[in-house]
């Protein structure tokens, strides 16, 4: 069969099976013209793709013996994996203990505490994780299919524990001590120094960001795990793109404008890849073909799941209709337009929050009868006629953010120094353009930008690893970074205990 006949035969079984789908499972005769275009072709062209990637694999698999694939799993191999990855997983636990000693106190079973803490709807997402009835919510078009992720994880929790409160809670430090695990994984792979990593590996457990959202509910701390799994599938520099299709189907399926992040860290790491002598000859077009099969796989999958899941739940909104994904227009905020003050007042905001707030947190404003709620809501940022007012840091926070500006500002001198002197990337350069990206996403989408800090988080600190891992193994320098850890600790510590002291009086007075 020639490939143009093949291609034709494709697309009308995928425009066959598209309608059928649409007919028998979204009513599709009673919806509107547009969507009724919209939701065949996605579904054809995902499907189509789908197909003929497919064929693809089965030639190939033709033309050769198929791999032997050999799954060890038994006790030598779990004790070895035990042995070798001690110190990171003995971090993670800690952190793990840490993270469930707070989200107790956090997430509260019968009260609606949706956008009192730092704008994180931590109630619903509760209910959506673990609850029996949780997927009567609705799910918005950015978490495409959040319910085939969470709720399977939140059910096998249930059974252990038999409160899905409890489950959802455990659910969400357990993805907050897995970040920890993976950045030691990923530090000590590039390092080769276990030391090194231990430090990293807490300074993203202790940055505010994970902090805070490893013990409170959100979906953003386990698009930062997705992340940094992503993260080290690259690391491996594999030809095969299995691995990084799966994670960025989670990515993707959580939140997915996150899957760009995704596709800065593919490109930047295939294009280094490339860039060896021995692929100079066929850089381009194995490069271009790479890119562009990873993101039309990801994308066709993650349509079809979406579309699935859609239908499983039908709560759940489709980010590709027009109807569905006018609802984020409640969260875009009208930066672009006069006053000036606005716009300068937002950007400063996020400058803030990303380079600062995401490692240290600030002392947050509390507000209380003015906004109507029966607890207070907390932010780190105030907005009045004609001004942005920033949450301050006192004391130990000062010296905390002397510290950090200081990290930072030498991790420029050195990426920099090191882009001209090898003249090639590597993934520091995907974690400034992940980092840049979010800044563009959120100039003018969300209310709290340290809401959407764990998407950065990683990209932040990783980018400081990396760029200071020539220091490595000094020990003066291992001491100075210790040293500012328990100082950040205790500082975080702090922040957690003010929200709590300063709810306490309002327990059990839920309207």
């Amino acid at each position: 069969m020639n490939p143009p006949l093949r291609l034709f035969l494709f697309t009308l079984l995928a425009l066959i099976l598209s309608f059928a789908f649409h007919v028998f499972f979204f009513h599709l005769w009673q919806r509107p013209v547009t969507d009724q275009i919209i939701l065949i072709t996605i579904l054809a062209a995902a499907l189509a793709y789908l197909m003929f990637a497919l064929w693809q694999q089965i030639q190939k698999f033709e033309s050769r013996h198929l791999p032997n694939f050999k799954i060890q799993f038994n006790k030598i191999s779990v004790a070895a994996f035990v042995r070798e990855h001690a110190p990171g997983l003995a971090l993670a636990l800690a952190f793990f203990a840490v993270y469930t000693y707070f989200g107790l106190q956090f997430n509260f079973a019968e009260s609606d505490t949706t956008d009192n803490f730092l704008d994180a709807d931590n109630y619903p997402w509760m209910l959506r994780i673990a609850d029996p009835d949780g997927y009567h919510l609705d799910m918005r078009g950015p978490h495409p299919f959040a319910y085939f992720i969470f709720r399977p994880l939140g059910a096998l929790l249930n059974v252990l524990t038999h409160s899905p409160t409890l489950s959802a809670i455990l659910l969400n430090t357990l993805a907050g001590a897995l970040c920890v695990f993976m950045a030691w994984v990923f530090i000590k792979r590039q390092s080769q120094n276990s030391t090194y990593a231990l430090l990293i590996a807490s300074l993203l457990g202790l940055s505010a960001s994970h902090f805070f959202f490893g013990a409170v509910i959100e979906t953003y701390i386990f698009s930062a795990a997705a992340l940094i799994g992503f993260t080290l599938t690259l690391q491996k520099r594999a030809n095969s793109l299995t691995a990084p299709v799966l994670l960025s189907l989670v990515t993707f399926g959580i939140t997915l404008t996150n899957f760009v992040q995704n596709f800065i860290g593919f490109v930047v790491e295939r294009n280094w890849q490339l860039s060896q002598p021995s692929a100079a000859r066929q850089k381009f077009p194995v490069f271009f073909a790479q890119v562009f099969h990873f993101t039309a796989l990801t994308l066709s999958l993650g349509i079809v799941i979406s579309l699935i899941h859609a239908a499983w739940y039908p709560s759940s909104m489709l980010f590709f209709l027009p109807e569905d994904a006018q609802v984020e227009n409640d969260f875009s905020l009208a930066v672009f337009q006069p006053p000036a003050w606005r716009m300068i007042g937002r950007l400063i905001l996020l400058v803030r929050t990303m380079l600062l707030y995401t490692v240290i947190a600030p002392q947050p404003f509390v507000f209380g009868k003015e906004v109507g709620a029966w607890l207070p809501y907390f932010n780190f940022f105030k907005v009045t006629p004609e001004l942005y007012s920033y949450s301050s840091y006192k004391g130990l926070g000062n010296i905390l953010v002397f510290a950090w500006a200081a990290l930072l500002f030498i991790s420029g001198i050195f990426f920099l120094w090191n882009l001209i002197r090898a003249r090639k990337v590597d993934l520091s350069l995907a974690f400034v353009l992940s980092i840049l990206f979010n800044f563009a996403l959120h100039i003018a989408y969300g209310f709290e930008p340290f809401l959407y800090s764990p998407d950065w988080a990683y990209a932040l600190i990783f980018f400081v690893a990396l760029s200071l891992a020539p220091l490595a193994k000094n020990r003066v320098f291992q001491a100075a970074l210790l040293v500012f850890l328990i100082l950040l600790a205790f500082n975080q510590i702090q922040f957690m205990q003010f929200i709590l002291a300063t709810i306490a009086p309002f327990y059990g007075k839920a309207g």
